[in-house]
């Protein structure tokens, strides 16, 4: 939460610096509900590492939801920002524990940059443009979809995945054109066993001559034989 609010004071305070926030971790936060005065921003689709706490399995996620309740009294001249990390289950452990996420620094920057913009618009009242909004950065491979059975964010219905179950599975995946190739040694003994164009032909005609040199021969041996028993 450290790095959360060093970021977020290095940011606010360029952005307005007449004013004073703060930034605190809150996790009875709720969706949409909301005290007098309070707006809500929810980033979704923000990308992090989990690590268990009972059988240190990772894994990565680009589904992590972090909700945000922010308000400012304009005649104090401070403001206040609650924030809630949803957190996931590992699906190793048969008895798992909720577990928070590990961000990089780029992309809570990232996630604050959005915050900002948000805090202009719903606090200030300034205008913004929704393309200024920062894309977070998925820094590993992610294989399959996501798990909505151990995610938090599902279980409470606020998890952009709970409402799209149908869609396709290409969705989910990196498209096959950027993935490494598997056993490339494999493919090209392969491709030399089996040969190709030029070299192909003239290697199966040479097998073709040899084999009906051999038929002949035995041909010939045979009939050698029959006549010597049989003059």
């Amino acid at each position: 939460m450290e790095i959360w609010q060093q970021i977020f004071s290095q940011k606010i305070g360029q952005m307005k610096p007449g004013d004073r926030w703060t930034l605190k971790a809150d996790y009875n936060l709720q969706s949409n509900d909301l005290d007098p005065g309070w707006k809500q921003f929810l980033q979704q689709h923000a990308f992090a590492r989990f690590q268990c706490s009972q059988c240190w399995h990772t894994w990565h996620s680009a589904q992590v939801n972090i909700l945000f309740h922010m308000h400012l009294d304009r005649k104090q001249r401070r403001g206040q920002v609650k924030m809630k990390i949803f957190r996931q289950e590992c699906k190793k452990c048969l008895v798992p524990k909720l577990e928070l996420p590990e961000f990089s620094q780029e992309n809570v920057e990232r996630v604050l940059e959005n915050l900002m913009l948000k805090i202009r618009g719903k606090c200030y009242r300034e205008a913004i443009n929704p393309h200024d909004l920062s894309k977070i950065i998925v820094e590993a491979q992610i294989m399959g979809p996501h798990d909505s059975s151990h995610c938090e964010a599902c279980r409470l219905g606020i998890c952009c995945m709970k409402y799209e179950a149908q869609a396709p599975a290409s969705t989910f995946f990196r498209p096959a054109s950027l993935l490494p190739r598997i056993f490339p040694a494999q493919e090209e003994w392969s491709e030399a066993e089996t040969g190709s164009g030029r070299d192909s032909g003239s290697s199966c005609d040479w097998r073709r001559f040899c084999c009906y040199s051999c038929c002949l021969v035995i041909f010939l041996a045979v009939k050698t034989a029959y006549l010597n028993k049989f003059p």
